[in-house]
């Protein structure tokens, strides 16, 4: 009847093992969202997070990997009765929380800069708005396996160029459930973009219209028009003579 139990309740501590991870991560990284955001001193208008169960990367199946192994201990010491293992079966579970945060990959732009860092606790990538000349959203089957998805897993990031002509590609995330955020990222950028740009264009200077003639030029100008006139009076009046004088 013990081994009988031992084995309905193998793939029940996996699965607690592995749910266990996925409720710790989501908690501690909506908590450090909000206690370390991206942004300094800048409010964070949208962001995007790649995620340990929508991504077929390998390094994300070993998150994945490490957690099921915390219930497998916590399984083994079922078996073996010691609550030793079982503790330590739990202690394996919140490391597979930090190893998760470790690698954790995060976007986030804001009114004047776009910022991106990969793995807590790694460098925080800051790029002025000015500095990007355009931007893409990147979709890509990408090949894995996902508890979600099976075999069929698809990619999503967002690449930038800057006026440079450098290209950078941002963290990326599961196209099924992470494009709606890319794509909310990528159209603030675009209308932050256009409206800077629109702003350059205000500030640059109209064309300068050329200057008024000097007074004297004008004057000039009116006395050679009069002087003009009179000589073609003149003219006609002439004409006008020389042909009254045969009918006389």
């Amino acid at each position: 009847m013990k081994i009988l139990q031992l084995v309905l309740a193998l793939p029940f501590l996996l699965a607690l093992g592995v749910a266990g991870h996925a409720l710790l991560s989501r908690a501690v990284k909506a908590v450090l969202w909000s206690w370390s955001p991206l942004a300094t001193g800048e409010h964070q208008t949208a962001t995007y997070e790649r995620r340990v169960y929508h991504s077929a990367d390998p390094q994300m199946l070993q998150v994945i990997g490490v957690a099921a192994a915390g219930g497998l201990l916590g399984w083994l010491g079922l078996a073996i009765e010691s609550a030793l293992v079982g503790v330590a079966g739990a202690l394996v579970v919140f490391g597979a929380v930090g190893f998760d945060v470790l690698r954790w990959e995060r976007v986030a732009v804001s009114a004047t800069n776009l910022w991106f860092q990969r793995g807590y606790g790694g460098k925080v990538h800051q790029l002025a708005l000015e500095n990007i000349r355009d931007l893409t959203v990147q979709e890509a089957e990408v090949r894995g396996f996902t508890l979600r998805h099976g075999t069929h897993n698809r990619s999503a990031r967002l690449q930038v160029r800057l006026n440079d002509k450098r290209v950078i590609a941002l963290p990326k995330t599961d196209a099924h459930t992470g494009l709606d955020a890319v794509e909310s990222v990528a159209n603030h950028l675009r209308m932050r973009l256009d409206l800077m740009r629109e702003r350059d264009t205000a500030r640059s200077p109209a064309k300068v219209a050329p200057p008024p003639l000097p007074e004297t030029l004008a004057a000039q100008d009116d006395e050679l028009r009069r002087a003009l006139r009179r000589l073609r009076q003149g003219a006609a009046t002439a004409g006008a003579g020389q042909r009254a004088k045969p009918g006389a």
